[in-house]
């Protein structure tokens, strides 16, 4: 009996350090999020991905690259097209971050 109470105690401890560090979230959680944002054809190279749980909601932070002739106005609807698709998977109160790199085809970003 003792043992279950130390292993549900445990869980539970484990549970709340991982929010309170700030943990990322899943490999399989992390691996959707880069798939929905990979649905997108003008967007290239997502990369440095962070996510962490904030209570019961996700945050998801992550860099993404774009032609860098796209105009300013394409890129913002851009990114608000993907975040509104995160929210839709992970819910509405998810905190999502975007920043947008530029892409050149004569450059090596």
């Amino acid at each position: 009996m003792t043992f279950f109470i130390l292993r549900v105690a445990w869980k539970l401890l484990r549970q709340g350090f991982d929010e309170l560090m700030e943990a990322s979230l899943p490999e399989e959680v992390e691996s959707e999020i880069l798939a929905i944002v990979n649905t997108f054809p003008d967007v290239q190279d997502p990369h440095h991905l962070r996510t962490r749980r904030i209570g019961s909601r996700y945050a998801i932070e992550l860099h993404i690259r774009m032609d860098g002739d796209t105009p300013l106005s394409i890129a913002h609807t851009r990114t608000y097209e993907i975040e509104q698709a995160l929210r839709q998977r992970f819910g509405p109160t998810t905190h999502v971050t975007i920043h947008v790199e530029p892409t050149h085809k004569d450059s090596a970003l």
